[in-house]
């Protein structure tokens, strides 16, 4: 059974040692949980460093999704940029599929990697993405995330058969969702781009950020697609890392999230 996140979110707090007398006419602090969600990796490139960089000068992790055919030479110097980053503690890499592509059929219905490509295509692209990351750092991916936010019913059957993916991406309220058996969802409650991919308006976000601001909002995967940021993007990008934190937002990778869910959830009678 999946713990609403309001739950973790209290879980954390006493993880954190964070607590404080509470009168009777007063409520409880409300503790939100944020996650950088970053798409695209497809090698080396300095916008990458710079991007995980300007997150932890203010003590922000972030999760970075590959496109994973990227790893199919296993380039040893992209490997060790994996690794580094991966052993620093303050980053995880995710599966974000094989190829990252879109076409349309000679009916002229679009599809994509996880939209209406059939179950044996997603199958296989979901298992040579895990096992070319399993090859490159030694173990597989638990985290997924689709390319375009696209899945279908495949989608959910394909991943109910691998239980190393254990955290999905989504958006809130998919049908899909319910679909998902045994798996830890990331709902991508605050959007990051306003103006387009690679395209973060801190204004916007903080229109859009009040207008959906209350009690139920305790969870966020926030997307960001840094390999397109202008300068004027690091900032936005930045403005918005500030003003959450400002908001009283704690910022945790996706296995974290895992981690207090599992510890919240009461262990099953024998």
């Amino acid at each position: 059974m999946l713990l609403r996140p309001l739950s973790a979110a209290l879980l954390l707090l006493a993880t954190l040692g964070i607590s404080r007398p509470v009168s009777a006419a007063e409520p409880a602090a409300r503790q939100r949980l944020a996650i950088v969600k970053a798409d695209d990796v497809k090698g080396v490139n300095g916008k990458w460093d710079r991007f995980i960089t300007l997150s932890q000068e203010r003590d922000i992790v972030v999760s970075l999704g590959i496109i994973t055919e990227s790893l199919a030479t296993q380039d040893p110097k992209y490997v060790a940029w994996i690794k580094k980053w991966a052993d620093s503690g303050k980053v995880e890499f995710w599966n974000h599929g094989w190829d990252h592509k879109s076409w349309t059929d000679a009916a002229g219905k679009k599809l994509s990697e996880f939209g209406g490509s059939g179950l044996e295509h997603q199958k296989d692209h979901l298992l040579k993405a895990q096992a070319a990351f399993k090859t490159a750092t030694g173990s597989p991916y638990t985290i997924f995330g689709s390319p375009y936010n696209a899945m279908d019913g495949d989608t959910a059957r394909a991943l109910n058969e691998i239980p190393e993916l254990k955290l999905i991406y989504c958006y809130p309220g998919s049908v899909v969702n319910a679909q998902l058996k045994g798996k830890v969802l990331l709902p991508m409650s605050l959007r990051g781009e306003h103006d387009g991919t690679s395209k973060p308006n801190f204004p916007k976000f903080k229109e859009d950020y009040q207008k959906k601001d209350g009690p139920a909002l305790n969870l966020a995967a926030i997307q960001f697609h840094p390999l397109g940021f202008s300068e004027e993007g690091f900032k936005h990008y930045t403005d918005i890392l500030d003003f959450l934190k400002a908001e009283g937002w704690t910022f945790i990778l996706p296995t974290k999230y895992l981690e207090l869910q599992a510890q919240a959830t009461p262990a099953a009678k024998p």
